[in-house]
């Protein structure tokens, strides 16, 4: 159910009185909505459901497949079925066919694994109606309704507090922050606040992290703040943006198109009013002919090339939604990564301590208890009951818990891995750790007390106690105290230093102080811990009770980064990546993360999101991190970024990244952390969470690139090359190249096909992470179409000469040739038809010859072929090379015996027809195949010793 009446619109529910709002929505606070309103509103504004991203048939299927080179294809395939010519096509449709099924199957794979990925659940909610407490299904929500919130519970619609109770909420997902805010039921009198500073509301997708609260619904569906992030991605979905790889092979299919009517025309002209052929013969010839400096097998190979990038991804647990998505990440000159859950682990950690008036280092992070306490950078253990006592408190005054859990991972095959999550707050999470780090069971040390009573943390009051009574002796009793230290010191008389209470002077605590101080600068979050004796108490009221503490030390917590992401960084760095990160934290807490990853360097800027709008190029390139950051404040980033001609990748897990993901060049969605909205909008998705495999999928991307690049070369080369030469031919019908069609079918069957499938298999460029981003640059850029040429002319130079060479007798027949027993020779045939045959046989080997060995001076073309044979020696592509090269050879050297065997005895009639060749010819067809070469390795060099590249 879904009405047109349920849109967005400006109301501050904030900014309104609780009173009058609850007016305005005709609800009760103690009794909620009767059934009868609930069905009403229903009607009105719908089911509270995000509308799916819409991505039909043609967007997630058939789009990928129909770029330019297939659609020339295709409509040459039925303009050849419309003239008569039905079996000239088959080739045709085999590769459409073949590209489009294996295109179709990565993307279907790639869809059921997005789904995999996706927790089926039912949201339940408890709401107020009629006067009862009952549970619904969250879909049912309707504004007015009176709904109930409890640590743990997901925010179910965006709704306005009625009350609470030491309430805080997780709103990572949807604001990027990784700290839980702190929320009451005030009112707020500003207009136009930020998400993050609206402290009476709560919203969709987010998480109570501690505490309780009654609020009411203001917003469903759509109309929530996530929902407003589906309706643009929904509206986004219907705009096909093509990415780079499709825009550069549809810039040369443009081309090749060109050339192609150009060339048709040509021949249409000659053949009708030259030649006086039919219509349709001449038509058909002409197509056929003019399809021949067609790359047929481009596409294939292309989306073979790309398959066999997104399997190595899959192996690191990398799910790639979009095939070329992989190939766009070895473009990227800028990540955008959200910090939170993708740079960071999200979970909180206590890096360091003060106590005993020195600071201690703690290694490890997140949940995980693995880490040792560090005193000078080498591990320390503490014997003194003061540091008991740290510990003590620490899990005496918490009420978080510590479990395991299973999830499931994507590789090759879905694995469970175990991860440890913190139920409650996230700060006491971590105060566990270190105690479980220090040495201590969690169990054991609550067992040493029973806790009489709590006082519960209040913004107000910014700090906690749990009194507890020790088990060993009934008569003593303990406030054990955390909190804001700069509070605690001030209700702090003593502090203890190794086991001894001391006057707290005020030149301590100014020590203390700007220690604090410092740490806060440097990003950290600081609590500091103390107690009390309660030996002699009569009066146990919290104010009673908070007084006179002893101040034990403090602790500075962080979000720290994920492992192996700083290597991550440096590599990306060092391939002329700048990686930057975006956050909704403060400047300061950014800035400390951002150093311990590389990614700010000295002299790099911080900037707070509302500045970036008024960002020129300049600035772009000096800021490295970006704090305080809202929604739609990524999507402008990525955005002028893009307008700067760079390609974005974008990384995040939260609902607040999904629209930037969803207009990065290639958007990257964590698969544990991330929202099924960030998955669904993202171009891959990384089932582990490991940033690392950005870094990898850049290497495989460029590995990528370089392959395509080399085969498009290859087949542009050898196709315009050929296409010139045989439409020269055309207009001296006293040269007869080919004696029959399955002559062409052949070259095309065996060197067009063998050797760029090599290609596919090559290993990636050694020094690919070393060469600097290629952004938007064209698959061919100058220099590669500088080389290219090179090889068109000499190559095609080399060609065309043996074969005249041949004809005119300076390479004239030999006994070898006309012998009878090696050669398949027509009987009674002249000298004109033996000297054709021959000269065909040469130009064919020569071309054999040149184009597979075009493919290894090709695949490195910033290294001699030399270089490139010593270092990055392919034994496939040596393999396949050979097995190319034998194959015509033993077409020519069994000459007899094979077109006997194929023409006689089979009767299929091919009529390859090659002479066999001395070892002379073989010697000439050698030399003439190396002039191309040669000059293309000249080039090279000449080129390296000017310092550019290819």
């Amino acid at each position: 159910m879904h009405k047109n009446n349920n849109k967005t619109h400006t109301t501050n529910y904030y900014s309104i009185d609780v009173n009058d709002l609850l007016n305005q929505l005709n609800s009760d606070p103690q009794n909620g909505l009767t059934s009868s309103q609930a069905d009403t509103y229903l009607q009105k504004y719908g089911v509270n459901e995000l509308p799916e991203v819409k991505k039909g048939l043609w967007r997630i299927y058939l789009a990928p497949i129909f770029n330019f080179l297939i659609l020339i294809l295709i409509f040459s395939g039925i303009a050849l079925i419309i003239l008569g010519s039905p079996g000239e096509t088959i080739i045709t449709w085999v590769i459409v066919f073949i590209n489009s099924i294996t295109a179709i199957i990565q993307q279907f794979r790639a869809q059921k694994a997005i789904e995999s990925l996706k927790k089926i659940s039912t949201l339940r909610t408890i709401v107020i109606r009629d006067g009862k407490e009952k549970e619904i299904a969250s879909k049912e929500l309707v504004p007015g309704d009176i709904v109930l919130v409890s640590q743990g519970s997901k925010i179910p619609a965006d709704a306005r507090i009625i009350y609470s109770s030491e309430l805080t909420i997780n709103e990572a997902p949807l604001t990027g922050e990784s700290l839980a805010v702190e929320k009451k039921e005030t009112n707020l009198d500003k207009e136009d606040l930020p998400i993050q500073r609206q402290i009476n509301m709560v919203f969709m997708g987010t998480y109570v992290n501690t505490g309780n609260a009654k609020v009411v619904i203001v917003k469903t569906g759509e109309r929530t703040e996530i929902g407003k992030i589906s309706v643009s991605l929904n509206t986004m979905g219907r705009i096909i943006d093509e990415i780079p790889l499709t825009k550069k092979l549809n810039h040369l299919a443009y081309l090749f198109g060109g050339l192609i009517l150009i060339n048709m025309s040509i021949l249409i002209l000659y053949k009708l009013f030259l030649l006086n052929q039919t219509v349709t013969k001449a038509f058909t010839d002409s197509i056929i002919r003019a399809l021949n400096i067609l790359p047929i097998n481009l596409p294939l190979l292309v989306t073979l090339v790309l398959i066999t990038g997104v399997l190595t991804m899959a192996q690191s647990g990398v799910i790639i939604k979009n095939l070329s998505a992989i190939e766009s990440l070895g473009r990227i000159s800028v990540i955008c990564s959200d910090k939170t859950g993708t740079l960071t682990k999200n979970e909180m950690t206590i890096k360091k301590f003060w106590l005993n008036t020195q600071e201690f280092d703690v290694s490890g992070s997140g949940y995980d208890s693995e880490g040792d306490i560090l005193y000078e950078e080498k591990p320390y253990s503490f014997t003194s009951a003061t540091f008991n006592f740290f510990i003590d408190s620490m899990v005496l005054n918490n009420n978080a818990r510590l479990v395991f859990e299973d999830i499931k991972i994507k590789t090759d095959e879905i694995k469970t891995k175990a991860i440890r999550r913190v139920l409650g707050s996230p700060t006491e999470g971590a105060l566990l750790v270190l105690a479980e780090k220090a040495g201590f069971i969690i169990y054991d040390v609550k067992r040493k007390y029973e806790v009489k009573k709590e006082y519960p943390f209040e913004s107000s009051l910014k700090r906690m106690t749990t009194v507890c009574r020790s088990n060993q002796n009934d008569q003593i009793c303990y406030a054990f105290s955390k909190g804001a230290p700069e509070v605690l010191l001030e209700l702090s008389g003593h502090i203890e230093i190794e086991t001894k209470r001391k006057i707290l002077d005020l030149s301590l605590k100014n020590t203390l102080l700007k220690s604090i101080e410092k740490n806060a600068q440097q990003g950290y979050r600081t609590l500091g811990i103390a107690y009390r004796k309660l030996n002699s108490l009569k009066d146990y009221s919290r104010k009673n009770v908070e007084q006179k503490l002893t101040f034990l030390g403090f602790v500075s917590i962080i979000d720290p980064p994920r492992i192996g992401v700083e290597n991550a960084v440096k590599a990306c760095q060092l391939a002329g990546i700048h990686v930057v990160m975006i956050t909704g934290d403060h400047p300061a807490t950014a800035k400390t993360i951002a150093s311990l990853l590389h990614i700010f360097h000295e002299g790099d800027k911080i900037v707070e999101g509302k500045e970036i709008k008024h960002m020129n190029s300049q600035d772009l390139n000096e800021v490295s991190v970006f704090a305080r950051v809202e929604p739609s404040e990524k999507e402008i980033l990525v955005k002028k970024n893009q307008e700067l001609d760079k390609v974005v990748a974008m990384t995040g897990d939260g609902i607040n990244d999904s629209l930037a993901l969803k207009h990065a060049n290639c958007g990257v969605a964590m698969g544990i952390t991330g929202t099924d909205i960030a998955k669904d909008s993202a171009d891959m998705v990384i089932s582990d969470d490991n940033f690392t495999s950005i870094k990898k999928g850049i290497e495989i991307g460029r590995g990528l690139f370089s392959k395509i690049r080399t085969i498009i070369f290859f087949f542009i080369c050898i196709d315009i090359m050929e296409g010139f030469i045989f439409l020269g031919l055309e207009f001296f019908p006293a040269i007869e190249l080919f004696s029959s069609n399955w002559q062409q079918i052949y070259i095309y069957g065996i060197v067009h096909s063998l050797p760029p499938i090599a290609l596919i298999l090559d290993t990636i460029p050694n020094d690919i992470m070393e060469e600097p981003p290629r952004n938007e640059e064209e698959i061919m850029n100058k220099n590669m179409w500088k080389l290219l040429i090179v090889g068109v002319v000499f190559i095609g130079i080399s060609l065309l000469s043996i074969l005249l060479f041949s004809l005119g007798g300076l390479i004239p027949l030999n006994n070898w040739n006309l012998d009878p027993t090696l050669s398949y020779l027509e009987p009674f045939a002249s000298i004109s038809t033996l000297t054709s045959q021959k000269a065909r046989t040469m130009f064919i080997t020569t071309l054999f010859i040149a184009e597979i060995t075009l493919v290894w001076t090709a695949r490195r073309p910033n290294k001699s072929l030399l270089k490139s044979v010593q270092e990055e020696f392919s034994l496939v592509l040596f393999f396949i090379s050979i097995i190319t090269f034998l194959i015509h050879f033993i077409a020519v050297t069994f000459s007899l015996n094979f077109n006997s065997f194929i023409n006689d005895i089979l009767d299929l009639n091919l009529q390859l027809n090659f002479m066999f060749l001395s070892f002379s010819d073989w010697m000439i067809c050698l030399a003439f195949a190396s002039i191309g070469i040669i000059a293309i390795e000249l080039f090279k060099i000449q080129y390296r010793n000017k310092g550019s590249f290819f």
